[in-house]
């Protein structure tokens, strides 16, 4: 996991990917099978996510801290 990140939650997606969240950079992250790490900015600034599933749709859920 990149740093500075503090990885909280992790999770399988349904497209096989790792998904995880990175609390204190708002941010979410995949770990494709072939170890490439990729992070997507949380639109609320300060949201420190925390755990992150699977739903029974394929969609991703994870829980932001702080709005």
């Amino acid at each position: 996991m990149p740093i500075p990140g503090r990885g909280h939650g992790i999770t399988t997606g349904s497209d096989g990917n790792l998904w995880f969240t990175e609390a204190g950079l708002s941010k979410v992250g995949t770990i494709a099978p072939d170890g490439m790490i990729t992070e997507f900015n949380i639109p609320t600034a300060s949201s420190d996510p925390q755990n992150i599933t699977s739903g029974p749709d394929g969609n991703l859920w994870f829980v932001e801290h702080n709005l």
